[in-house]
């Protein structure tokens, strides 16, 4: 995401670095409630500043047309905001968190439907909706071996260290460089999670998103079906205090084409998706604009954070 038409790529990268670095050690000097409060406090300050806004607004109104009015349609937005600033803020102190005994602050829902699946091979697909990072590190510590499949940040320095974090955390990263091919040979033999809801670079299939077309990436589903492994949906949700991992096996019903299948057990990834966006709007990441693809869609000239 570009923060200003002004600003050149390599400028913005150095930025991030010194923000990440500054923020980073800033956070390992704190408690973890004070981080989780100033990320809730960027949050405000970022809506405030209208980085994005649009773009929230927009999808919001595209998402539930008229269910809600404009000062509810904020107050989801704003919600949005704070949500996303604690989350960013969490990453930074993932491999902390980790640490944190899970009975003391995670709940965990359909962990039998993994530990009974038939193979020793799966899919994991989550979305950007809640705490996606906890979920990330939550199985490997009840014993599951996943592999996380994070794509590549375009900061090569800010990725590097954030998968870092990510592996004091126990999670397993494979970014957009690494082998497909070993990937594919993951699947067979242990979890690979992918977190798979928005645009893709290359190659999409479209399905329907909250009654709308929208492009999808059709890799999760064929590494499913080629391996012939289950696929499972997984989400991570704040729920007052705590977090609610839930873990769901995806059903559909197979058709007599490989790229008929591969769509439907997309759209029914995406369907149980939705259901979760419409009860926590408030958690989903709104901040992408992810009908841009979508024939009846413009969002103009919204592509700066400010």
């Amino acid at each position: 995401m570009r923060i200003s038409k002004s600003v050149s790529l390599q400028t913005q990268f150095r930025i991030e670095q010194a923000l990440f670095k500054g923020l980073f050690f800033f956070c390992r000097s704190i408690p973890a409630s004070w981080v989780l409060g100033v990320g809730k406090g960027i949050g405000t300050l970022a809506w405030k500043l209208k980085a994005r806004r649009k773009v929230v607004l927009k999808n919001l109104s595209l998402a539930f047309k008229e269910k809600y009015g404009k000062k509810e349609t904020a107050e989801i937005a704003l919600k949005c905001y704070q949500h996303f600033g604690r989350e960013m803020m969490r990453v930074l102190i993932l491999d902390q968190e980790a640490k944190k005994p899970m009975e003391s602050w995670i709940d965990i829902e359909g962990l039998d439907l993994l530990q009974n699946r038939e193979q020793k091979g799966g899919i994991l697909v989550g979305g950007h909706i809640g705490c996606w990072e906890i979920a990330n590190f939550v199985l490997p510590k009840l014993g599951e071996e996943v592999t996380v499949f994070t794509g590549t940040h375009a900061n090569n320095l800010a990725d590097k260290w954030l998968n870092e974090i990510r592996s004091k955390a126990g999670t397993i990263t494979a970014g957009a460089g690494d082998d497909r091919t070993e990937l594919f040979a993951t699947a067979k033999k242990s979890l690979v999670a992918i977190v798979g809801d928005q645009s893709p670079p290359k190659a999409p299939i479209m399905i329907s998103f909250f009654d709308r077309p929208t492009d999808a990436a059709q890799g999760p589903a064929l590494l499913s079906l080629l391996n012939k492994v289950d696929f499972f949906y997984f989400s991570c949700l704040k729920n007052g205090d705590r977090m609610k991992v839930r873990i769901q096996k995806v059903e559909f019903e197979k058709a007599e084409t490989r790229k008929e299948s591969v769509k439907r057990l997309t759209q029914a990834y995406f369907a149980v998706l939705e259901g979760e966006i419409r009860k926590h709007p408030e958690q989903y990441f709104w901040m992408h604009k992810r009908w841009k693809h979508s024939p009846d869609v413009n969002y103009g000239e919204m592509d700066a954070l400010f």
